[in-house]
């Protein structure tokens, strides 16, 4: 799956954290062969708080959907992500810890962000009971 989605974008999360309003994510590594994946999710800045980028190393286990992730290269602390749907085109359902909060995110890729497919809205409904949406285009852009 994650070689999929090379670039996706968070168009709506579980969680009204302002940090999260035109977040986006970018695959920069991907090894089919061991499972494993890095994506820099990319934060704008936001009042006070400036641009940043957090890095998630992905690694794939024997569990379809479950992944451990390491955040920012701290191999100390693994975190397990539940992908609760894809369509292995345009978008995916998944839950992540982070920030003390599992965030479920709705990721679809750029050619249907504006035009979200309906199996990816019920998806993401009958997965996760807060939506709150964190893309819009006159303020998210192209910007990654």
């Amino acid at each position: 799956m994650f070689g999929v989605f090379r670039r996706a974008i968070a168009i709506s999360s579980s969680s009204n954290d302002t940090s999260f309003k035109c977040l986006s994510a970018t695959l920069t590594h991907y090894d089919p062969r061991t499972k494993k994946a890095t994506y820099v999710w990319h934060l704008k800045a936001r009042g006070e708080k400036p641009a940043r980028n957090i890095t998630f190393d992905i690694e794939g286990g024997e569990i379809p959907d479950q992944v451990t992730y390491f955040v920012d290269n701290d191999r100390t602390r693994p975190h397990t992500a539940y992908y609760n749907y894809t369509d292995y085109r345009n978008c995916m359902v998944m839950i992540v810890p982070y920030s003390n909060h599992d965030h479920c995110l709705l990721w679809v890729t750029r050619s249907v962000v504006s035009n979200v497919p309906q199996h990816c809205l019920d998806n993401y409904e009958e997965t996760c009971e807060v939506r709150i949406p964190q893309y819009e285009n006159d303020l998210c852009g192209d910007d990654p």
